[in-house]
């Protein structure tokens, strides 16, 4: 008897959350502000600014929220030095990340979570270098969004993850990502 009633109870809990979650599909893009710093030794690159692109979703209660998206990302850096030779560097990535979201005042959210990268492509002035370099990284996502009706904004800090880079040794990035967007569902 103890067994059903614990189920049934369970089933009562999950019935009134799923009642009040709802589900939002969106897209997004927008500007990344990218950071590389050499660890042990100079960097005598210049951090070039990328953009991002892609789809969100999120599973929304009353005041908190998870999302996640899958972002398609592009950043470079001006005069990347390998084995010698300068040329500048553009990587592009498949960003994942799944923020927790906490709503305040129903239109301001604070967010962070972890993000998930892979590399799709990196290209040293014209020679492909993507064998080179780690093809996944993990990093930490911590920001502020504001939506208004169906329209999304947000700023969100990637926080330093180190990648290896070979005949280069290992960097620290991090990136600044600025992203409007709408939601198709609300």
């Amino acid at each position: 008897m103890k067994k059903i009633y614990t189920i049934l109870v369970a089933l009562v809990l999950v019935g009134s959350i799923s009642a009040q979650a709802q589900i939002k599909f969106g897209i997004k893009g927008g500007l990344n502000l990218p950071s590389l710093d050499a660890q042990g030794g100079a960097l005598s690159a210049d951090n070039a600014n990328g953009w991002h692109a892609g789809l969100a979703l999120e599973l929304k209660l009353p005041i908190i929220g998870i999302e996640a998206d899958a972002l398609y990302s592009q950043i470079g850096v001006d005069g990347f030095d390998i084995g010698g030779t300068v040329a500048d560097l553009q990587n592009t990535t498949l960003d994942i990340p799944v923020v927790a979201k906490l709503y305040i005042l129903k239109v301001l959210n604070i967010q962070a979570g972890p993000q998930f990268s892979f590399l799709t492509s990196s290209k040293h002035g014209v020679e492909d270098i993507k064998s080179q370099i780690d093809n996944k990284a993990f990093g930490f996502v911590a920001g502020l969004g504001v939506e208004l009706g169906g329209l999304m904004a947000s700023g969100r800090f990637i926080f330093p993850s180190t990648i290896t880079v070979q005949n280069a040794g290992d960097y620290k990035t991090s990136n600044i990502q600025i992203s409007v967007g709408y939601w198709f569902k609300k």
